[in-house]
């Protein structure tokens, strides 16, 4: 198969659609989707399909495969809930747990019932808790791209590697926006970590505490908050205003309107965090008070912080809306009975060299996507 040159790295900026898949449909997905799953990690393994999850280009590939919708926020929800129904009934390879709103705050107690059936060790499943609330908190508060996270799933394999899908939602312009991360070697979750973020719509100058390019920022966040706040504070004015930046001739300005928590500051200096990770798990430290700090390290010192937001699909048997084309059942059922044969005869050579040649006509014909007409 010839190599597609591709940036795999994004999430997906959705519009935000309510209402669930019909029940015929979601039934079909649950076992299209668990099909082409299970072949993809007989075929290659499971940490192959990991990776594949968290490339938002071929999750939303596979949404759109197995007919949910081109290009809504229920996409994220459908797909994972129709897996997470699949594995609960299949092979325990791969566990999909948490979800949407309340589904949230279940994925303590299902990581819990994960060690209880043997299949990770206590340490393993306390190391994902963690870093799970880790990475919400790093999506939530550190980059500030307007969008409120209201999903969050995790997968796992019998190695504790595992995925991360969030999602967060901005009612006011009523789009969604899907972040995917993964472990692996030398993941720092603090300097652009994230398996990358792609979007139909870069936001203007969010601030984003997760990368490199804040380093210096965030450095300085710290060494600002173990000031007693009370030698700074009568720098700090409400309106715009200017940094150190402006005397070397750059015009620029810092908008500090912003509601600055001083008794918050106060108890943060009491503590003096050992660093910014400390910072920010700190009780009480959220979008506003990171963004209050971040804004005075860059005025007082002239540090600033990035502004950068750091933001790719095929269609196969229609969607759910009709869009590009109403969901054709029978092809539906056909396509699942074929692939059900290749799951049950994978060794078979024919099945294999049919599998191989749908692969090169698939990526000859689908990587240039276009959206439909309306």
């Amino acid at each position: 198969m010839a190599k597609v040159d591709m940036d795999r790295k994004g999430t997906a900026n959705l519009p935000l659609h309510y209402g669930k898949p019909p029940e015929y449909l979601f039934k079909r997905m649950v076992e299209l989707g668990g099909i082409i799953s299970d072949l993809i990690i007989q075929k290659f393994g499971v940490r192959k399909y990991l990776d594949n999850l968290a490339d938002p280009f071929w999750f939303h590939s596979l949404s759109l495969a197995t007919g949910f919708d081109w290009n809504s926020s229920g996409t994220t929800t459908a797909t994972l809930s129709a897996l997470k129904e699949y594995y609960s009934d299949h092979s325990r390879d791969v566990m999909i747990l948490g979800g949407k709103g309340k589904r949230m705050s279940e994925i303590s107690n299902e990581l819990n019932r994960v060690v209880g059936d043997g299949i990770l060790r206590d340490s393993e499943a306390e190391r994902i808790k963690k870093t799970s609330r880790r990475i919400a908190k790093v999506d939530q508060d550190l980059l500030q791209d307007t969008f409120d996270l209201y999903m969050h799933f995790i997968i796992i394999d019998r190695k504790g590697n595992w995925v991360i899908v969030q999602q967060g939602m901005n009612q006011e312009i009523r789009m969604a926006r899907r972040y995917h991360w993964i472990n692996g070697s030398g993941l720092d979750l603090l300097n652009d970590g994230r398996n990358g973020i792609s979007a139909e719509k870069r936001v203007e100058k969010p601030l984003n505490l997760s990368t490199k390019d804040s380093i210096n920022n965030r450095g300085l966040m710290v060494e600002l908050v173990r000031e007693n706040p009370g030698s700074y504070r009568g720098r700090i004015a409400r309106g715009p205003q200017r940094t150190l930046e402006n005397f070397s001739g750059a015009e620029k300005s810092l908008d500090m309107n912003v509601r600055v928590n001083w008794k918050l500051l106060r108890s943060i200096y009491e503590y003096q965090p050992d660093g910014f990770e400390d910072l920010m798990h700190f009780h009480g430290v959220g979008k506003s008070a990171m963004r209050a700090v971040s804004y005075m390290a860059e005025l007082i010192y002239g540090e600033s912080p990035s502004y950068e937001d750091p933001i790719k699909y095929s269609f196969a048997l229609g969607g759910k809306d009709g869009i590009p084309k109403p969901v054709n059942v029978g092809d539906y059922d056909l396509v699942t009975s074929f692939y059900r044969e290749v799951l049950k005869d994978s060794g078979n050579r024919s099945y294999d060299r049919v599998l191989r040649n749908l692969g090169r006509y698939s990526y000859g014909r689908t990587m240039e996507w276009r959206q439909p007409s309306p």
